[in-house]
């Protein structure tokens, strides 16, 4: 009888007490977000390939290119990809592994870089620019930053002129002709 009493309080006292609670290492519980919240939620978006110090090697068609080009190639003209752990040197740069991509041969690109293709396309402005590809913040150097031209699907300008913060500012949004955008545009909003 001692012993079922003692099984039965060390049970209900794992149960009571046993629930983790706080911070842990490698867990994240999210809390749902209701209507009542009272605090508010800031979230920093900084996970970024190019942030790791040993991105990996990226061949396209047998040419190594700049990480950059994955944003905007058109996933439906890559016939085949594989993908190598071994990490590897190429001009005295480290590469953690590298990604072969080969492209469908009726298939041509056009890469360009940013300032290329902004001052191809887009009005010339005094304004300092900011590029965003699908809404996320191009952090790179645009002189570097290649982008495959024709699967863009359009450059929307939005410009900031706050002069009592000193802002003038073109943020340049690229749209890829991903299948979410291409519905996305074909929708018509009645107001």
């Amino acid at each position: 009888m001692r012993l079922k009493f003692l099984l039965i309080i060390v049970l209900f006292s794992m149960t009571t007490f046993g629930q983790l609670t706080g911070k842990v290492k490698g867990l994240n519980i999210n809390q749902p977000t209701t209507i009542n919240d009272t605090v508010i939620k800031v979230i920093y978006k900084n996970n970024i390939i190019s942030r790791n110090s040993q991105p990996p090697a990226i061949f396209f068609n047998g040419k190594l290119i700049d990480y950059s080009l994955m944003s905007t190639i058109n996933p439906e003209s890559i016939a085949t990809m594989n993908v190598i752990k071994k990490d590897t040197i190429i001009d005295s740069v480290k590469y953690n592994g590298r990604i072969i991509i080969e492209g469908k041969i009726s298939y041509n690109h056009n890469f360009m870089p940013l300032n290329k293709f902004k001052l191809k396309y887009i009005n010339p402005s005094e304004n300092a620019t900011v590029f965003q590809i699908d809404g996320n913040v191009i952090y790179e150097d645009y002189d570097s930053y290649l982008i495959d031209e024709k699967y863009i699907l359009k450059a929307i300008v939005s410009t900031i002129d706050n002069p009592k913060e000193k802002i003038k500012l073109n943020i340049i949004n690229l749209l890829t002709k991903s299948a979410k955008n291409i519905e996305d545009s074909n929708n018509i909003i009645l107001r």
